[in-house]
């Protein structure tokens, strides 16, 4: 058994190496299995594994995580990872998502997470850009040195004075800026005012993707160039140093100069080409003065060069999360009390032609949906979360369309049965486990497919102020029966 566990450690090994980290635990499981083990056998080996690799025992006798095995571009990965996660689940068109964090009331402790992992995102891509900054502007002196600093270490990332420990700066340049030879030799002050500017959802109605407002965009930015004059009469006019610095225009005109360059150009030490850096980051965002863009050009004779698409993109980035806006509260419920001994009330709408959704919410490729499920008894308040053999009571496609449609299957086996342990969705793709350890993997496309029956059978719609539930009485593919969604969003 210990040869055993040798082996797949050493596979282990390479898969992590290989910058696989993401497929890490399914890749080494597999081989396992080829190999016969045991499900007990691939798991305490996996584990073991892990705890050589990513563990060191502390003086209590525990262990914790060792974070110096990963370079700093598998620790952006591994964030970038959970950053788009999160953003998935803040979009509030992901309804399922957006319903249960509103129900426990996640919202705000996911968007303070996603602030963290956004300052810590921004440390990390600083150290790495100050490395590359380095190496282009020839101050590492051979390859060993260019890689020698790539490793996770938290003290080198989280310091307090940035600026001091991170230096985007040329000796050259703070030498003759000591020295008073450095020069300003131009200045440009360049404008853009746009009607419209920029497009975004209605607020009236933010998930209608047809429903849109525009808003101006009034951005500026003030570039300066410097160069280094000595006592001799220059051979050139061309800039060796560049700052380039946002503005903000108000409403009423007014200009405020962000306190600090956003932009810097320099010469390298080798003298050929340029090194551009620019911080996307606004004054007063989460990486302000920590730069995210950090590449060799060609030579800038004159800032007039930087006014392009490129540059000025990268500037006056805008961030999707600032589109995020809440859907209006839906109107209250109504509720009728039918009278004692009276007939009982049948809320459906029969038609026997059946009745369909009056508007188009696919779009040509069918692939417009994101996939939910519900389990059997999880809106009981009482619910157990952790109880074995928990059973699928149907899955939705939420489709991001006109009208909000929400499509509901019942699942096929043996995804039907009270044999599931853990089961999650997110956009089309499933994961979880069956009871018996088996994995459950896999996409709900929109053809026909394991997971789910062929045609739904309830269709969910709104449709200008009311929302109504379609149900196929006998399977058949018509809707027979029609109520209306009194205040629900459709979502079973």
């Amino acid at each position: 058994m210990r040869t055993r566990i040798t082996t797949l450690v050493i596979v282990l090994l390479s898969v992590i190496s290989g910058g696989c980290a993401t497929t890490l635990k399914g890749s080494f499981l597999e081989q396992a299995e080829k190999e016969g083990w045991t499900k007990e056998q691939q798991y305490t080996a996996f584990y073991y594994g892990l705890r050589l690799k990513f563990l060191k025992e502390n003086p209590q006798g525990g262990y914790d995580v060792y974070y110096a095995v990963l370079t700093n571009k598998q620790a952006l990965t591994i964030l970038e990872t959970r950053l788009e996660d999160l953003k998935g689940m803040l979009d509030y068109k992901n309804k399922g998502e957006a319903k249960y964090l509103e129900e426990f009331g996640l919202r705000a402790e996911l968007e303070r997470e996603e602030r963290t992992l956004k300052a810590v995102y921004a440390r990390l891509r600083l150290l790495e850009n100050f490395n590359d900054f380095k190496a282009n502007m020839g101050d590492s002196n051979s390859y060993q040195n260019q890689h020698s600093d790539r490793g996770f270490n938290s003290a080198k990332i989280f310091v307090e004075d940035v600026a001091g420990a991170y230096p985007f700066t040329s000796t050259q340049v703070e030498e003759a800026r000591a020295g008073g030879s450095l020069k300003e030799i131009e200045r440009i002050v360049w404008f853009s005012e746009r009607t419209l500017g920029k497009k975004e959802p209605d607020p009236d109605d933010p998930e209608d993707p047809n429903k849109f407002i525009w808003k101006p965009v009034k951005v500026g930015v003030e570039f300066v160039s410097y160069k280094i004059l000595g006592a001799d009469r220059p051979k050139d006019n061309m800039a060796e140093y560049v700052e380039g610095t946002r503005l903000e225009v108000a409403d009423n005109g007014n200009i405020k100069r962000e306190s600090k360059p956003s932009l810097r150009l320099f010469l390298p030490n080798n003298g050929y080409g340029s090194v551009l850096v620019i911080d996307k980051d606004k004054e007063g965002e989460i990486g302000f003065l920590l730069p995210d863009f950090v590449e060799r050009v060609g030579r800038v004779a004159t800032a007039q060069n930087l006014m392009n698409d490129s540059v000025l993109s990268r500037l006056f980035y805008e961030d999707e999360q600032s589109n995020r806006i809440p859907p209006k509260t839906p109107p209250p419920i109504t509720v009728t009390i039918a009278p004692v001994g009276g007939n009982k009330i049948d809320v459906w709408e029969t038609n026997p032609n059946g009745w369909t959704v009056p508007m188009r919410y696919k779009n040509n490729t069918v692939d417009n949906y994101s996939v939910g499920l519900k389990l059997k008894g999880s809106d009981d308040e009482h619910f157990d979360h952790s109880k074995p053999n928990k059973q699928i009571e149907y899955f939705r496609k939420n489709w991001d369309s006109a009208g909000n449609v929400v499509e509901y299957f019942h699942p096929k086996p043996p995804y039907n049965e009270g044999n599931i342990e853990q089961i999650s969705a997110f956009g089309k793709d499933l994961s979880g486990f069956f009871a018996n350890g088996d994995r459950i993997e896999g996409r709900i496309t929109s053809g026909v497919n394991k997971f789910i029956q062929d045609r739904p059978y309830a269709i969910a719609y709104a449709q200008s102020d009311k929302r109504w539930m379609l149900r196929d009485e006998d399977g058949d593919g018509k809707y027979e029966g029609r109520r209306e969604l009194f205040g629900a969003n459709g979502d079973r």
